[in-house]
């Protein structure tokens, strides 16, 4: 075998290696083409779940935040309420001691009337 037949050969061989490496290449780019748009419509499934799981937080937090509110108010108003009412005690306390001693004035007084 001559020179430019083994040159020839090699050339074939090259080409049919480079014809090869090509298809494959195609093969691969179209495969990862195909695995780029599952995950950009899995991206997308995800990003259009998240908003609509944000919605719904946002619409929760809309009718609850009014109710927690109202909650503390109530909660504010019940202390203060508490507060009165220990005042009151307290007033009808120092009340009680003040007719206490009083009653003890009078009762030492109509015992001492009856000796």
């Amino acid at each position: 075998m001559s020179d430019s037949e083994r040159i020839e050969k090699l050339v074939e061989s090259n080409a049919k290696a480079i014809q090869a490496l090509t298809e494959r290449t195609n093969e691969l780019i179209q495969s990862n083409a195909r695995a780029i748009q599952a995950l950009t419509e899995q991206s997308n499934q995800l990003i259009q779940s998240n908003a609509k799981a944000i919605q719904v937080l946002t619409d929760l937090s809309s009718s609850i935040l009014p109710r927690l509110d109202e909650m503390q108010r109530q909660m504010v108003n019940t202390q203060r309420q508490m507060i009165d009412n220990q005042r009151r005690i307290d007033d009808n306390t120092a009340d009680i001691r003040e007719l206490t001693l009083e009653n003890q004035r009078i009762l030492k007084y109509l015992e001492s009337l009856k000796k």
